[in-house]
């Protein structure tokens, strides 16, 4: 628990930093106790061995209620923004570990009926104290292979105002926790679970719309150019495998440079087309397996680089960008283990200067399944503004 106080109170002192002095009012401030009793969907065949499936977990979060200092705010409705903590008791399956985790936390109305509000959340975090897959001591579930994971969470519920500080709550709730197959098995732990929240309003506050008029701004046509580096564990995917030992592989190294054009058509949404090169270390390796190990060697006399085509979509929050794209392997050869051509991206982009900005995100196939992460640096040759 001593390594959890640390990480919490980093993260909380980073983000009450991040903020402006003269917005850190008491008065938009709000606190949530929140506790949740659902199930683990058994999404592999460990999972559905199992003869009970429920979880409890108990969390905390400290939420700021943006009033439209900034102008992404009021284009957004005015969302809260934060900070939780989540520890989480998957009851009879203590194989699963006891995680706990620390994420951020975006939080939105979408309508009100007088006392009644109906919210959706986005929650992103790390994740810690998992118990990962090891044959050795017969832990074969092969939902998680490491202790520190990603943690994300999505919901949405409705809020009744309770009084003049209290909104209680009832949200449902989707929950997933992976590592992005920085190791394997890296199958996914998923739980649902309906929600009850107890929200704290030291005094209400609701965001008032200014009479200022809002300046309308430019929309803008940009050239971006970044470079990313990955790393990921792959295993012996054969069907001679060791039973004892099923995990047998390799960590490769993943690089690469993109090339993106950008089409802002509202303050809030951008279009656009990339093109990209990487080098995947796996794609130019074939394991093969010899004497009950797993080896690899080289799979073509030279490297082969992958050339993809990318169209993407951007959400635009202020400074920070959503991007989502489906991309294709141009060129790229295929054999009987080899993962799809075709495949899905998701990630988060902060501008830290006009032009300079790094990204983190998530290269999946199948549309659901993590192949590696992301980690990217870029710069923006060309910003114009639309006519």
């Amino acid at each position: 628990m001593k390594s959890f106080y640390i990480y919490f109170l980093v993260l909380f002192s980073v983000f009450c930093k991040a903020q402006e002095a003269d917005s850190l009012k008491p008065k938009l401030w709000t606190a949530s106790a929140n506790t949740e009793y659902g199930m683990v969907l058994p999404t592999n065949i460990h999972l559905k061995s199992y003869p009970h499936k429920a979880f409890a977990a108990y969390s905390f979060e400290f939420l700021k209620q943006t009033n439209g200092n900034r102008d992404w705010e009021s284009l957004y409705n005015y969302p809260q923004i934060g900070v939780g903590v989540i520890a989480v008791d998957y009851l009879t399956n203590k194989q699963l570990g006891s995680p706990y985790s620390i994420y951020g936390i975006y939080n939105a109305k979408i309508k009100q009926w007088d006392k009644l509000k109906w919210y959706h959340s986005i929650n992103f975090g790390i994740s810690f104290n998992s118990t990962p897959y090891n044959s050795d001591l017969g832990y074969l579930n092969s939902s998680i292979g490491s202790k520190t994971n990603m943690f994300i969470s999505l919901g949405t519920g409705l809020y009744y105002e309770i009084g003049k500080h209290f909104d209680l709550g009832l949200n449902l709730r989707f929950n997933h926790l992976s590592n992005g197959s920085l190791k394997t098995p890296n199958r996914g732990l998923n739980s649902v679970a309906p929600q009850l929240s107890l929200v704290y309003y030291p005094e209400r506050a609701t965001p008032q719309k200014s009479d200022t008029v809002r300046i309308v701004h430019d929309k803008y046509n940009t050239v971006e150019f970044s470079v990313f580096a990955a790393r990921k564990s792959a295993f012996y995917k054969g069907t001679d495998r060791d039973p004892s030992n099923y995990y047998q592989g390799y960590i490769y190294n993943i690089y690469g440079a993109e090339a993106f054009y950008f089409r802002q058509y509202s303050e809030k949404s951008a279009y656009g087309l990339g093109v990209g090169i990487t080098q995947d270390d796996e794609y130019n390796h074939t394991m093969y397996l010899e004497n009950g190990f797993v080896y690899d060697k080289k799979r073509f006399s030279k490297n082969q680089v992958l050339a993809s085509i990318i169209p993407s979509y951007r959400l635009i929050m202020g400074k920070l960008y959503v991007n989502i794209g489906a991309g294709y392997y141009l060129f790229k050869k295929t054999w009987k283990y080899d993962k799809t051509p075709f495949f899905q991206r998701i990630g988060l982009q902060y501008q830290i200067t006009d032009r300079l900005f790094a990204s983190f995100g998530i290269n999946a196939y199948d549309f659901h399944v993590a192949n590696y992460l992301e980690w990217k640096l870029g710069y923006t040759f060309s910003k114009k503004a639309r006519k």
